[in-house]
């Protein structure tokens, strides 16, 4: 649940990371970032929204959206019916040990949309290759040669997408990007660290040698939220096991993680939820899910007014 650099690791001897969704419930990956090279494939249902760099995408059955390096993004679903979507996650390293000139060029492959005849062949060509990915990934338990297989497609999937989605990039727009980048870490690794605290604009701002009016318009240009939006997601977060997995006080919860009041962690809940704590509490115990086991990647993304 944390807007972060995220650090990828892929499992021994596959190259890259695999992840198949299947829930029917509402669900949640809110903003970060990270080097590795994200693929999201639809294969049934729909992402409802698909945030990407400030511009936002539906993705529906067969939509292919790619994901550059240290692109910062999100993803939110709405609760459906038989939605079935796989993630792609290939690192930086795997690409440019094979590829040396990787910092020089990014993938334009987004399918969403798309009317040039001769792209969508291409995109045609992708999903042949994600298909069957997904279908040896599905029945690696029953061969123990999948991994070369997977390892084999992974280099296919790769010559795919820089014979028919590489662009150049804008050697200026590298080098912001990577400041930009570094500056917002050390941002919202403070905040994250820090949570708890009393954290304004103005602290903020001094602590980072910025001015407010700075800072302000920094973070939301480069995130797409404000500070506090940012805050207060923070605090969501790291309260959510709290209120999932003790009977702690709603208020008691609200003030250790950083709320000046149960009505402000109300107003911050209702907003994401469409309930109040207590209202989400009593209906999660009811269906009895365990949330200390729930899916790692089964997130917030955080939706203020």
């Amino acid at each position: 649940m944390e807007y972060k650099y995220e650090m990828v690791k892929v499992d021994d001897f596959w190259p890259i990371k695999i992840i198949i969704h299947t829930t029917d419930k509402q669900g949640y990956i809110p903003r970060h970032w990270h080097e590795s090279i994200e693929i999201s494939y639809v294969l049934s249902g729909m992402i409802d929204e698909i945030y990407i760099d400030g511009k936002v995408y539906a993705s529906g059955q067969s939509d292919i959206v790619l994901i550059n390096s240290n692109a910062i993004h999100s993803f939110s679903v709405n609760r459906g019916e038989n939605r079935k979507a796989i993630t792609i996650l290939m690192p930086y390293e795997f690409i440019k040990a094979i590829y040396p000139d990787l910092d020089q060029i990014a993938f334009d492959c987004i399918s969403i949309g798309e009317n040039d005849l001769q792209k969508k062949i291409h995109f045609d060509e992708l999903r042949e290759i994600l298909d069957l990915i997904i279908t040896f990934y599905e029945n690696k338990e029953n061969n123990n040669l999948t991994h070369i297989k997977v390892t084999s497609l992974s280099y296919e999937l790769v010559y795919n997408l820089l014979k028919n989605f590489k662009v150049m990039k804008n050697g200026n727009s590298r080098i912001k990007a990577r400041k930009y980048l570094e500056r917002l870490t050390m941002i919202t690794n403070y905040i994250r660290e820090n949570y708890n605290q009393n954290l304004s604009l103005d602290f903020l701002s001094t602590k980072f040698n910025l001015s407010s009016e700075y800072l302000s318009r920094f973070f939301f240009k480069y995130t797409g939220m404000t500070l506090l939006q940012y805050i207060n997601a923070i605090r969501l977060e790291k309260s959510y096991p709290d209120l999932m997995n003790t009977d702690d006080p709603i208020t008691q919860i609200a003030l250790n993680h950083g709320f000046p009041n149960e009505k402000s962690y109300n107003r911050v809940f209702k907003a994401v939820y469409l309930v109040t704590p207590s209202q989400y509490r009593k209906e999660q115990k009811k269906s009895g899910i365990d949330h200390k086991q729930a899916d790692k990647r089964q997130d917030i993304l955080y939706r203020f007014p």
